[in-house]
C-alpha cells in the first residue's frame, strides 16, 4: 500500500537534559554494561606509542579511581580501585581529563573574540517547526524551536524558544546586565527587524577626477541595478504566512523564563605531529589504546549547530570499527589497524566541518570597521578603512544566500550534508 512520505525535517533540537537522560536510562538496561558513577579518577596510564609496532601488543590502559561506597554499617566507605582496559574512549568533553592527563594529544585552539548569550523565551505564536537564525555585524541570533508538546491534541499551550546570541564580549555582558523586559525588547527589535537594504559599494563621494564621468555614471547605474535586484530577491520571498516556504517573520517573543547565562567561544581541534604510521606520530583523535570522541577531540562556533553531530559522526565512525575488530577476532587497540583508520576519518570530517563553520564565521562576521552597537541599534555602513571591502563582503554574502534560495536543488544538497547525509549524487 501507499507509504506516508517523512516530512523534510533539516533535523530537530533536542534539549540536553531529557537526551542525557535517556541515553543513561538505556544504559542501565544492558546488563553487558558495569556503570559506575559517583567516583574521582587517580590516574591513568596508558601505554607510550613506543609500544606500538611491536611484536606483542601494548599493555592494557590502567584506570584507578576512589568512590564512596555505604557498607553493611551504614557508613559511607572510600573505596579505591584499579581497572584495565583494551581501548579507553574519551567522551568526556572539552576540557577532558583523560586527554589532558594522558598529555599526547596537541590541541590547535583559537579564540573568536565573541561570547554567546542564551536563554529560553516565551513566545507569542507558535514557529511551525522553524528555526531563525539573523546575522548581525558582531554576530548571529537563533531562535530555536523546542519541544511544545503535540499539535494533534488541540490543546493552547504556552509557546517556548532557545535563544543563542553570539556577539562581542562588552555587548555581551550588557545583554546579561538587562532586565528580562528589556532583553525581550532589544531581542525583539534585533530579530524581527525587516531585510537590510545593502549599502552602495562606490565612495559616496563621486568627484573622481581619475574616473571619466561617462565610466563613473555607468558604474553608479550597475551597482543600483545590482542592489535593487538583490533587495527585490529578499523581499520578494519576506512573508508572516506560515504555509509558505519562504522567509518569513520570526514569532515576537513576551518574556524570558530562564537565567540568560553567557560563555565565551572558542574554536578547538586535535593536532597531529610526526609521519603517519611511525612510533613518532602524536597526536590526532587516538594514541596506543586510547581515542577521543566529540567535544574531547573538537569544539567549534555554534552558528550552525554541528557540534553533536559531529561528535555523534565520531562515535558511529568508531564503533562501526570495534565491531569490525570483535567479529574479525582482533584487539581493536592492540594494533594500528583499527585506531589509525578512526584517526584519519575523523581527522578529515573534523577539519572540514571546523574548517566550515569557521569560514562561515568568517565571512558573516565580517564587518570591517562598521561602528554601532547592540545597545541602541545604531549600525550603520561607515566608510573605515575597510569600509568599502565590507560593504562588498555584505552584498556578495546576501546575493549568495539569495541565489541559494532560490536554486531547490543547491539548497536540498546543502540541508542534506547539514543533516549528516550524503547529498544525492555525491555518494
Amino acid at each position: 500500500g501507499d507509504k506516508k512520505q517523512p516530512r523534510p525535517w533539516l533535523g530537530a533540537v533536542v534539549e540536553d537534559g531529557p537526551l542525557v537522560s535517556s541515553l543513561w536510562e538505556e544504559l542501565a538496561k544492558d546488563e553487558r554494561m558495569d556503570l559506575l558513577d559517583n567516583l574521582q579518577i587517580t590516574s591513568i596510564e596508558a601505554p607510550s606509542t613506543n609500544d606500538m609496532g611491536n611484536v606483542t601488543p601494548p599493555p592494557p590502559v590502567q584506570l584507578s579511581y576512589k568512590r564512596n561506597t555505604q557498607g553493611s554499617d551504614a557508613e559511607e566507605k572510600e573505596e579505591e580501585r584499579t581497572i584495565s582496559a583494551d581501548l579507553l574512549v574519551a567522551a568526556d568533553g572539552a576540557n577532558s581529563l583523560v586527554r589532558r592527563t594522558i598529555g599526547s594529544f596537541p590541541m590547535m585552539t583559537r579564540s573568536y573574540g565573541r561570547k554567546a548569550v542564551t536563554c529560553t523565551v516565551e513566545l507569542e505564536s507558535g514557529m511551525a517547526q522553524t528555526a531563525f537564525q539573523r546575522f548581525l555585524p558582531h554576530g548571529p541570533i537563533a531562535l530555536l524551536p523546542v519541544w511544545n508538546g503535540s499539535d494533534d491534541d488541540g490543546a493552547t499551550r504556552t509557546m517556548y524558544a532557545n535563544v543563542v546570541w553570539s556577539t562581542t564580549p562588552s555587548e555581551a555582558n550588557y545583554l546579561l546586565s538587562l532586565s528580562p523586559s528589556e532583553f525581550t525588547t532589544i531581542l525583539n527589535n534585533h530579530l524581527r527587524h525587516g531585510p537590510n537594504v545593502n549599502a552602495t559599494l562606490l565612495p559616496n563621494d563621486s568627484s573622481n577626477p581619475s574616473m571619466p564621468q561617462f565610466l563613473a555614471t555607468m558604474a553608479k547605474e550597475v551597482d543600483s541595478l545590482l542592489r535593487t535586484a538583490n533587495t527585490a530577491l529578499t523581499m520578494g520571498t519576506w512573508t508572516e504566512s506560515p504555509s509558505r516556504n519562504y522567509f518569513r517573520m520570526p514569532p515576537k517573543s513576551i518574556g524570558v523564563v530562564s537565567p540568560v547565562l553567557g560563555f565565551d567561544l572558542t574554536m578547538s581541534h586535535v593536532v597531529t605531529s610526526g609521519q603517519h604510521g611511525s612510533k613518532e606520530r602524536n597526536g590526532g583523535y587516538t594514541s596506543p589504546r586510547v581515542a577521543l570522541v566529540g567535544d574531547a577531540a573538537h569544539t567549534m562556533h555554534p552558528m550552525a549547530g554541528q557540534g553533536l553531530n559531529l561528535g555523534m559522526g565520531d562515535v558511529h565512525s568508531l564503533s562501526n570499527l570495534i565491531k569490525e575488530a570483535v567479529d574479525s577476532g582482533m584487539d581493536v587497540g592492540g594494533t594500528n589497524l583499527f585506531l589509525d583508520r578512526y584517526n584519519q576519518e575523523s581527522l578529515i570530517k573534523g577539519w572540514g566541518m571546523v574548517g566550515g563553520v569557521h569560514g562561515l564565521h568568517e565571512i558573516f562576521g565580517y564587518s570591517g570597521t562598521v561602528p554601532g552597537s547592540v545597545v541602541d541599534g545604531t549600525y550603520d555602513t561607515g566608510r573605515g578603512s575597510a569600509g568599502g571591502l565590507a560593504s562588498l563582503i555584505g552584498y556578495s554574502r546576501s546575493l549568495g544566500m539569495n541565489v541559494v534560495n532560490g536554486l531547490p536543488v543547491v539548497r536540498r544538497a546543502l540541508a542534506e550534508v547539514a543533516a549528516g547525509a550524503a547529498p544525492k549524487g555525491f555518494s
